[in-house]
């Protein structure tokens, strides 16, 4: 071999190199929300000269032994790449060739998560070194068992820098992957509350007996406390009131509510709702816009509620109105007409960081825990 075909080797390794590097950084940058790119892809970052097809073998080949990139098909546009980070890339060479087939499936498989018996089919290993492996993989904390609510019985596996997802946990109505009833009811019978005091209005010729309300009067903290207290503290204990009394006065209540007038625009959205609930102090968990949703298709599905187009946003909720008998199917006494905040004569000044709160009434928390 010549002398010049000797130093040309080394001189082509780290030219390959410096594309590595250079196409690596490229990709990150490009297809960093969509880690998967292709040939066509690789060549208009244009770091390649000329589109040479025969260095970009090599280079791509180069990154995919470092395991910063990962081979994968596409049926309509052939062989690509997907991208992994460098942290990523470094727990992938800390691995036998058996450990890395374990952990490719359980990579795959996100925040799903993947049955052992899946794993051990897939990667076709005897099952003394694919425990092995999956041994290693946890003592690494590479790989973490989980629970799926869909697989109760399952012995499952996940990534250990991800979080399962809504559909393997079940998502926030779920607790310790066992329905939690008592907390959906909960914070059903909040909003559906809600919901029912924004769809109608009190009739000024009723003759319901309700202490008159503070309107656009400033109160300190004091005053509104106090006069709260001397209303709700005062309230007749439930178990002396007679049915015959609480019925007369739900009908009194009932006929006292109307519905709003057609085109009326200030029915509770998706996103006034979800702020109501984080905002109400009823639970220390963030429950999302989706969560929310789930609890009013609920409601909608039993007749509670109704969407309706209104408002800026264009779906709100109102509650549905019905007759005084299905209204009481629960009871006179039942928690949603024993709501405290009906009785309240500073509901208006009710809010977050003004003289009266949710988050700290005793009365609205007492009833919380009905």
């Amino acid at each position: 071999m010549s002398s010049r075909a000797a130093t040309s080797a080394p001189a082509a390794d780290d030219k390959i190199a410096a594309l590595k590097k250079v196409l690596y950084d490229e990709c990150f940058e490009s297809f960093e929300d969509n880690p998967t790119f292709f040939q066509e892809d690789l060549f208009e970052l244009k770091v390649l000269p000329n589109d040479d097809v025969a260095m970009l073998l090599a280079v791509t080949q180069g990154l995919t032994n470092d395991k910063l990139f990962k081979v994968v098909q596409d049926s309509q546009r052939g062989i690509g790449w997907k991208l992994r980070t460098q942290e990523e890339a470094k727990n992938y060479r800390s691995l036998s060739s058996e450990q890395e087939i374990v952990y490719a499936l359980i990579d795959e498989a996100g925040q799903e998560g993947i049955w052992t018996k899946t794993i051990k089919a897939r990667s076709n290993l005897h099952d003394a070194v694919f425990r092995t492996a999956l041994k290693h993989l946890e003592t690494k904390h590479l790989i973490s068992e989980m629970k799926s609510v869909e697989a109760r019985n399952r012995k499952m596996y996940i990534k250990s820098s991800l979080q399962p997802s809504d559909r393997a946990t079940g998502g926030a109505w779920y607790t310790d992957n066992e329905l939690d009833e008592e907390f959906i009811t909960q914070i059903s019978h909040i909003l559906f509350d809600h919901i029912h005091r924004k769809s109608f209005y009190k009739s000024s010729l009723a003759s319901l007996r309700r202490p008159k309300k503070v309107m656009g009067k400033k109160m300190s903290s004091e005053e509104a406390k106090a006069l709260r207290d001397k209303t709700l503290g005062s309230r007749v204990k439930i178990e002396d009131v007679t049915e015959d009394d609480a019925i007369d006065g739900a009908r009194r209540h009932y006929d006292a509510l109307l519905p709003m007038p057609p085109g009326y625009q200030g029915y509770p959205t998706l996103n006034e709702l979800t702020s109501f609930i984080e905002n109400s102090g009823a639970t220390a968990m963030t429950l999302t816009a989706q969560d929310i949703q789930q609890l009013l298709d609920i409601l909608i599905f039993d007749n509670k509620i109704e969407r309706v187009l209104a408002g800026p946003e264009g779906v709100c909720y109102r509650a549905v109105r019905k007759g005084f008998r299905e209204e009481q199917e629960g009871g006179p006494f039942s928690a949603l007409t024993d709501v405290p905040c009906g009785h309240c004569p500073v509901v208006d000044l009710c809010e977050e960081g003004g003289p009266v709160g949710p988050s700290t009434c005793e009365y609205f928390q007492t009833w919380l825990n009905i």
